[in-house]
């Protein structure tokens, strides 16, 4: 029986909230989206069709021909949780039952998840996933569910996957109990790396850093000299000037959202924070090579906040 899936992103206007306490799915957990990690996880399924379609798109996949070239059951994934669902007992659930729709929920309600059929399709389209008030079948999940609706629900799957509360195994090496840093980070020896924590792919740590209580700091980062990470997550390309404390924050760019006050605040205007991206000039890689005698094993940093100047000297707490 062929089998196609469908991931729906959340797309950048259906952000789980606005200003505040807000979470995008384009947020890497310790190494990969949530996305990314619903794509592996069907994969393994041995899926005919594997479509990801934004929420935005203007031109959505059209699921009626994948019936007419012969999938029979589709797999709709609208991305906004994280959920360990045995995918081949939903499969074999549906199946049994003759089931023209089957929805996934949990003891809070629906997850977004539904399997489809050929009759159905043909008759709604992907409407029939979508429409919840159509007639369908109820499977009921009691396992692992992390519903993204926010910041705080995205810290604490980092958490969970950090303590391995939940399937999530970080990307990377683990080069200690509980401490995941990718082979391709920059870590300097005088850094205090404490588990349970990770960094990931050319991200750079500098001199007296300190990283722990379940922080998580993504791909093509750097930490500037004697930073202070405490249970706070650093999404990717995110510079942090030195002397800086940061605990229970998201920081994203120059954005830092401080979990307990609820606030959030731009660290770009006191130059204490700045979105990087990659320097490919090769002028620009000699130079930084020079600069640390020659030994250059992760990528070059620009920054698109050109009057950072942080000033290394006292530790301010954001």
């Amino acid at each position: 029986m062929q089998l196609g899936a469908l991931v729906v992103t959340q797309g950048s206007s259906h952000q789980s909230g606005e200003g505040t306490n807000s979470w995008s799915s384009s947020w890497p957990v310790v190494g990969k989206t949530v996305v990314e990690r619903w794509i592996d996880r069907v994969r393994e399924l041995g899926v005919g069709i594997l479509s990801v379609v934004d929420r935005d798109e203007q031109s959505p996949v059209r699921v009626t021909d994948w019936v007419k070239e012969g999938v029979e059951q589709i797999l709709l994934i609208l991305s906004g949780s994280y959920a360990e669902i045995d995918f081949a007992d939903l499969i074999q659930f549906h199946h049994q039952g003759r089931n023209r729709i089957t929805r996934v929920f949990d003891k809070k309600g629906p997850l977004g998840i539904s399997l489809l059929n050929r009759g159905a399709v043909l008759k709604s389209g992907l409407r029939c996933g979508l429409d919840e008030t159509l007639k369908s079948s109820r499977y009921n999940f009691r396992g692992y569910v992390s519903r993204l609706s926010s910041t705080m629900a995205y810290r604490q799957l980092v958490e969970d996957a950090l303590e391995g509360r939940c399937g999530i195994q970080p990307a990377g090496h683990q080069a200690d109990e509980k401490i995941w840093i990718d082979a391709t980070a920059r870590v300097d020896a005088s850094a205090r790396i404490q588990g349970p924590c990770y960094i990931g792919a050319h991200t750079r740590i500098h001199a007296g850093v300190i990283v722990t209580g379940y922080s998580s700091v993504e791909q093509n980062c750097e930490i500037d000299m004697g930073t202070t990470l405490d249970h706070a997550c650093i999404l990717p390309n995110t510079y942090l000037a030195p002397g800086l404390h940061v605990r229970n924050s998201v920081v994203d760019g120059a954005r830092l959202e401080q979990l307990e006050r609820g606030v959030t605040v731009d660290l770009g205007r006191a130059a204490l924070a700045a979105r990087r991206y990659h320097v490919t000039s090769a002028v620009t890689r000699t130079a930084s090579a020079a600069s640390e005698g020659g030994n250059l094993i992760g990528c070059d940093w620009g920054t698109d906040a050109q009057a950072l100047m942080p000033v290394r000297g006292d530790t301010h707490d954001v």
